[in-house]
């Protein structure tokens, strides 16, 4: 299967930045998606949201990339240690993310913007060789309301 092309966060139409309709096994994984990352299973969220993204057509999609990419940053600082790759994803994941409302598909996405930056700022400040000090009050515990009908 081919992934549909990623967008960047400007060749996005904001006013079509609406909260998809996901079907009953792509609400699964989008919760199963929050339930890996929560249990800092960095690496296995961001495959069952890239389960929901590459299914998905409009323009909210990057909502998905935003969350992967959150998800690869702390998997890069807290498992693999690769300051560059962690810094970039935090990075990348806050452009797409910084495109979206307070709350999306249920997620507190101000809060989670909130404590990305600070983990982007922190990650900066610690450099390459410190990555081990990273905190883990930085690691945002990711809710969601139950799916609307």
């Amino acid at each position: 299967m081919n992934l549909p092309r990623k967008k960047k966060a400007e060749e996005i139409n904001r006013s079509l930045l609406t909260e998809p309709q996901l079907s009953d096994d792509e609400w699964k994984k989008y919760l199963e998606g929050i339930g890996l990352f929560n249990a800092h299973q960095f690496w296995e969220a961001h495959e069952a949201w890239e389960e929901v993204w590459k299914h998905r057509e409009e323009e909210s999609r990057i909502f998905f990339q935003g969350i992967i990419q959150a998800a690869a940053a702390y998997h890069l600082v807290l498992v693999k240690r690769r300051y560059g790759g962690a810094r970039n994803n935090f990075a990348k994941s806050l452009t797409k993310l910084d495109l979206f409302p307070k709350q999306f598909l249920g997620m507190d996405v101000a809060a989670l913007r909130e404590i990305l930056t600070k983990a982007k700022k922190n990650v900066e400040s610690l450099g390459a060789e410190r990555l081990q000090e990273f905190p883990a009050e930085l690691i945002p515990v990711l809710k969601t309301q139950q799916r609307r009908s």
